[in-house]
């Protein structure tokens, strides 16, 4: 993520309003158990209203104007037989940001009632594409410098609350007898170490490449970077009692930045091809399981793409869901791994960043105000800014002045930092949970670990746990705080040390924390205060009649960014603008339709996966003009329409086309009626089109 490399452009802006807190959670209620272990799944639809800046790139990344891939939030439910719940949420999101996820148990109890859940009891964690939306952060610092355009859009966020907890709810509320399986798997080719010489200055560094030494070599990068990783895909499959997969979490260490910062598209990027890949090949005819990916210890790991763009996304994504299908396994009689009994406890506790003392070398203490390095204004070495020239990595100070911060040369003078990012402003509070399910210990981790500072986090949970327990690192979960690594990686001041705000030693704290609640004497009662909610100055940043500049020559931009070459099927069609009231999508859904013998049309591909792009190219107070590309083709010798549901209800259908009849982009398929149904000779409509919840 490049959130602060435009950020010295926003210090001199003082209009800061401040949006309301969400209301206090009500306690969590009694719950008993039904004597078996319980579990539901389901995913909703998270894709904003378009406009939306897109968060993790600052100004080098674009805005929401088009959707390629929807962003979901994937929710699955787990209650053991005393009534204890685990609550695991992935969210295509940048980040999960602290007044989000209070936000959301808010709603749970209010809308939907379930009161026996307690925030101790969800671990919410983005799946941290930089391709969904800014604007939403508790904080006027993220909000400030995540995204192209500061602000923050109350709508945006309270839609985001909404939608994730409905989600969970229809999860709780879809619980039936359950069976859960493990397995680990290593897979390599997928992901490489970005900042390979931070990662060998780890003790820990010789011993993981000689254990990965039969991994593949990087394609693209330095051979050794894809053996610098932790290769390991963790599955948990959840079956109902006939064996049909419920749902599988996922876990594994990847930045989702195969697609570049500048494409103007909402995508859940590689993690959401991959989830939705996973999906059909797990499908049964009468169930599709929900796979929720949550992302590890990724701080230095990136895909090993040759290049950005959605070729390499799509064969990424593809491959990482091979993988799930391949470890989860097809079906009940080919899953392999182990069972997994036992039961569910849930601690969470709030740790304060800011002039902590850790266990180590005498006085040790985390940095008393946050303070980015001057490394980061250059960029990651898989993604640099346009300052890189000028601000390499490697910004070091021969000695250190600012106690916590080590030899980090500040991006900018800490006082005028200060100064635009008073400390109030920044995200001082950072939750750590850890959730035992049996003898598996999920730890939900607040922000970005390097992959030895994630071994580092779980030799702590081993060594503080009572007996046998087996780690599994969430990051990006329930805050974001930063980057965290190790002290001999923050020594050296590359982008991931620069970007760790609270000095050498936070991630250090952190992985104690994480010990200390692992803990047998560790309170089971979370804090009952809630996280600061000051995002500051409010902003709209959803497309409206007056923005058509904003989307002049759009499609000739998304057909660059895209990397189309060639004709592909166009169809355009109008609706009445989209608003973010409403329990289903905002954007369009799309279906492809093929001809039967019999002359009736039939469902042959959505918009649930990578095959369309949509996006808006007229804008009216009344009516909005779309254009929808089919980046397929129909089978040879059939004939083929789209079918569109808008947001409003209404239903648009296009003249038949064939494989054969290309398109081309310019010139869109006309439009039809969708009346041409033997079935309906009464020509009235019965729209079998899918419902994206």
């Amino acid at each position: 993520m490049h959130w602060f490399a435009g950020s010295i452009a926003l210090l001199t802006c003082v209009g800061l309003g401040c949006a309301s807190a969400p209301a206090r959670p009500a306690s969590a209620g009694l719950h008993p158990g039904s004597g078996t272990l319980l579990a539901g799944a389901a995913k909703l639809d998270i894709t904003p209203l378009a406009g939306m800046p897109l968060g993790a790139h600052s100004i080098e990344g674009g805005t929401g104007l088009a959707r390629w891939t929807r962003l979901w939030a994937r929710a699955i439910y787990v209650e053991d037989e005393l009534g204890e719940p685990l609550v695991l949420v992935a969210c295509d999101l940048w980040s999960i940001p602290a007044g989000l996820g209070e936000a959301v148990l808010a709603r749970i109890h209010d809308h939907h009632g379930i009161d026996w859940l307690d925030r101790r009891h969800l671990l919410i964690a983005a799946t941290h594409t930089h391709h969904g939306p800014a604007g939403f952060a508790s904080n006027r610092f993220y909000n400030r410098a995540a995204g192209p355009v500061m602000g923050f859009d109350p709508a945006l966020h309270e839609f985001l609350a909404r939608r994730i907890a409905d989600a969970i709810a229809e999860a709780v509320f879809a619980r039936e007898p359950a069976m859960l399986r493990i397995e680990r798997s290593s897979v390599g080719g997928l992901a490489r170490n970005r900042s390979l010489e931070p990662f060998l200055a780890n003790p820990e560094a010789d011993p993981l490449l000689a254990a990965n030494h039969e991994l593949p070599t990087c394609t693209a990068a330095q051979p050794e970077a894809c053996k610098a990783i932790d290769p390991t895909l963790t599955t948990l499959r959840i079956d109902d009692g006939e064996g049909r997969a419920i749902a599988v979490a996922a876990v594994f260490a990847i930045h989702p930045t195969a697609m570049p910062g500048q494409a103007d598209v909402y995508t859940g990027d590689l993690i959401g091809i991959a989830s939705h890949h996973a999906e059909l090949a797990l499908a049964d005819p009468e169930r599709e399981p929900v796979v929720a990916i949550f992302n590890g210890a990724e701080a230095d790991v990136s895909a090993d793409w040759q290049v950005q763009g959605r070729a390499n996304t799509r064969a990424l994504g593809e491959r990482l869901g091979q993988a799930i299908v391949a470890a989860a396994g097809s079906d009940s009689g080919c899953a392999s791994g182990r069972s997994i009994t036992g039961t569910i406890t849930n601690r969470m506790r709030r740790v304060s960043l800011a002039d902590r003392s850790v266990e180590g070398p005498e006085h040790a203490r985390t940095a008393k105000r946050a303070l980015p390095g001057k490394a980061i204004l250059g960029g990651a070495e898989d993604g640099y800014t346009r300052y890189h020239r000028r601000w390499p990595e490697g910004q070091t100070v021969e000695r250190s002045r600012r106690a916590g911060q080590g030899n980090k040369r500040p991006a900018i003078p800490a006082a005028l930092f200060e100064l635009g990012f008073p400390r109030w402003t920044m995200v001082e509070q950072a939750p750590v949970s850890v959730h035992r399910l049996g003898p598996l210990l999920f730890a939900g981790l607040p922000g970005e670990f390097s992959t030895v500072m994630g071994m580092q986090v779980r030799q702590a949970i081993r060594a503080a746990a009572d007996g046998e327990v087996e780690p599994i690192l969430i990051g990006l979960a329930d805050e974001y705080a930063g980057y965290f690594v190790t002290p001999r990686e923050f020594a050296l001041q590359h982008y991931e040390g620069a970007s760790t705000l609270w000095g050498q030693y936070s991630a250090v704290l952190l992985a104690q924390s994480v010990a200390d609640l692992v803990a047998p004497e560790a309170p089971e009662r979370p804090d009952s205060s809630l996280a600061r909610f000051d995002p500051g100055q409010r902003r709209d940043f959803a497309l409206h009649a007056s923005d058509d500049r904003r989307i002049a020559d759009l499609a000739e931009r998304l057909a660059d960014q895209l990397d189309l070459e060639g004709p592909v099927a166009t169809f355009e069609f109008e609706s009445a603008p989209p608003t973010w009231a409403g329990s289903g999508s905002t954007w369009p859904t799309i279906t492809i339709e093929l001809r039967d013998p019999d002359a009736a049309w039939t469902p042959f591909a959505d918009d649930r996966g990578p095959a369309f792009v949509v996006f808006p190219i007229a804008l009216d107070r009344t009516r909005w003009r779309w254009q929808v590309w089919w980046l397929e083709s129909a089978p040879a010798n059939r004939q083929a329409r789209f079918r569109v549901l808008a947001s409003d209800g209404t239903v648009a259908c296009s003249s038949a086309f064939s494989a054969t009849i290309s398109a081309d982009r310019q010139s869109a398929i006309q439009a039809s009626d969708c009346f041409d149904r033997p079935e309906h000779p009464d020509g009235v409509e019965h729209n079998p089109g899918l419902l994206i919840r």
